[in-house]
């Protein structure tokens, strides 16, 4: 019978044995704990305990659903353990993790889906393990953000929910759960700015092209880590198996899955959610490890609207920026030409980028090879003094008049980007891409989240953590805190015909005195500040150009001519 096919050889499992294993086995029962690794029926269990790590579940053991693939027992599950965020975050520490996963049964049962436990339990981790990093392995909560958004305050640092199958399986498989609701759940996960991470098993029945739409699918959520493992049924009462994926195959979705543009792609028959998932917490390490097999760039599913019209940055304006588009294996790598200005008069650079600009909307409605057409370009430059206000932006939020202006030897201009006003001059690293977005294959709206990616993670290399304060554009530290949030970059952004110019102001070494003359981008009760006030040191405008050039590729996938 099918479900009692015998394994190929490719899914054979270390033995579940060695003095580890056992260590983990009486720490998980001694606090009386509960593991996916068992209740599962996970076939790393051997490799993953032998190795002194377990994804550790919270809630209970019984869940309230009752998927077919799924060996978690179904029921009536008993009300959370108060002492359970307590024993989890110990056991953490007794077994001195590095990375922790928690994951859990879904409780449709209570009011919030468990979420406040969740949250209690990644607090109390962190309050007795701060150097621990955390993956939070989540249900959909029925697509509840007020819930979710209860787990990202908490603070993991990857947050992972599974589709499970592709879109046509879903209904036979999963009891309750809706593919759209778990990528909008992915979606939202994805915009507050919290690394997504997704799985699904194949063998099931899907085609290779479902499975290429899925991957596209969690893509264009924000969603850059997936896992891809072999389904194995539990036991005789679960939905037998359909077909044993060869590792080849497993292989070839990888190297699709990086193409797509995934930074992690984990493919292969005995993969499952947590399998290495150490390794996904820092962003862009699996992208560059894998970039020889993403043929040195990463390919973007997205493309932007059908529209001719002008946009202004903001998320807001963009939330429409961008459809799903399958890839295509012929598509070649976006080149960019990088194009340090050094010092130069704001006015002056203006005039330069436009050039480039309307060169390249123009050629939009003209048939010309690639070769022909006007190249990307990245360019970067420090200003003057200047003052510059957006078209959305206040006159109010310009606190000097046209004397003080000039006695502080400073311009003042208003400009065709979005945004309200800011400040450029010495020490402040200004950067200016002319992308074709229609060539990268992404929208707006996440043109804009890359550029905030790519500076976070240029300031993590002098130990800034930068993040999103919501509602607005740029990079902020500490965005949750609303008495000390404030701003390390600013952006900025015209875009026509797909076709983008102005971009951002990151603070190196600025006297952030010119900022006490403005309302930064409007606001009246947030500060600003620099690399320099953070790490107390000041920093090599050089080195700080180097690094934003190469995250700058890392986050966008392009190649320099």
């Amino acid at each position: 019978m099918t479900g009692e096919r015998r394994l190929p050889s490719w899914l054979k499992m270390q033995r579940a044995s060695g003095e580890s294993y056992t260590m983990v086995k009486r720490l998980v029962e001694d606090n009386h704990l509960h593991t996916i690794c068992t209740s599962g029926n996970c076939p790393n269990i051997g490799e993953c305990w032998n190795a002194g790590t377990a994804t550790l579940m919270i809630l209970g053991d019984i869940c309230t659903r009752s998927c077919k693939f799924c060996g978690t027992r179904s029921g009536k599950p008993l009300p959370p353990d108060p002492g359970e965020p307590e024993r989890v975050a110990r056991a953490v520490k007794t077994m001195k993790l590095k990375h922790c996963v928690i994951t859990s049964v879904d409780r449709d049962d209570l009011p919030d889906g468990g979420a406040a436990h969740w949250a209690a339990t990644v607090r109390r981790i962190r309050e007795v393990n701060p150097a621990v990093t955390i993956e939070t392995l989540v249900p959909d909560f029925r697509g509840n953000f007020r819930d979710i958004d209860m787990v990202i305050a908490a603070g993991p640092d990857v947050i992972s929910h599974n589709i499970e199958t592709v879109r046509r399986l879903t209904p036979v498989i999963r009891s309750v759960a809706k593919y759209e609701v778990s990528l909008a759940v992915l979606r939202h996960i994805a915009a507050r700015g919290v690394r997504a991470k997704s799985g699904l098993m194949l063998g099931l029945g899907e085609s290779r092209e479902e499975v290429i739409e899925a991957l596209n699918d969690l893509y264009a959520t924000g969603c850059r880590i997936v896992t891809i493992g072999q389904y194995l049924a539990p036991g005789l009462a679960h939905i037998p198996v359909a077909e044993y994926i060869t590792p080849e195959k497993f292989d070839d979705y990888r190297r699709k899955g990086l193409g797509i543009g995934f930074e992690f792609v984990e493919s292969s028959p005995l993969v499952r959610s947590s399998y290495h998932a150490e390794k996904h917490v820092a962003p862009g390490a699996g992208l560059l490890n894998n970039r020889t097999d993403a043929r040195g760039k990463e390919d973007r599913n997205l493309t932007v609207r059908d529209s001719d019209k002008e946009g202004e940055s903001g998320i807001e304006s963009a939330e429409a920026g961008s459809e799903p588009k399958n890839h295509s294996d012929s598509d070649r790598p976006a080149m960019v030409i990088y194009d340090d200005l050094g010092w130069r008069d704001y006015k002056d650079t203006w005039d330069y980028q436009e050039r480039f600009f309307n060169a390249k909307v123009a050629e939009k409605g003209e048939k010309k090879g690639d070769q022909d057409r006007t190249p990307d370009r990245l360019i970067f430059v420090e200003h003057n003094h200047v003052y510059t206000l957006g078209k959305s932006g206040s006159d109010q939020n310009l606190l000097l008049d046209f004397i003080q202006l000039k006695a502080r030897d400073v311009s003042f201009y208003r400009i065709d980007r979005g945004g309200d006003i800011t400040y450029h001059g010495p020490g402040q690293l200004v950067g200016y891409p002319i992308f074709d977005l229609e060539v990268m294959k992404i929208g707006l709206r996440e043109y804009i989240h890359l550029l905030e990616e790519a500076i976070i993670r240029c300031i993590a290399r002098y130990g800034i953590t930068g993040g999103r304060l919501k509602g607005a554009t740029g990079v902020w530290l500490d965005p949750e805190d609303g008495t000390r949030a404030r701003k390390i970059c600013a952006i900025g952004v015209r875009a026509s015909r797909y076709v983008t110019m102005h971009g951002f102001a990151l603070n190196v070494n600025t006297d952030l005195s010119y900022f006490d003359h403005i309302n930064p981008c409007g606001f009246t009760d947030k500060g600003v500040t620099s690399i320099e006030k953070e790490t107390g040191n000041k920093a090599s405008m050089d080195d700080v150009k180097s690094d934003m050039r190469n995250t700058m590729r890392e986050v966008f996938g392009y190649d320099y001519y």
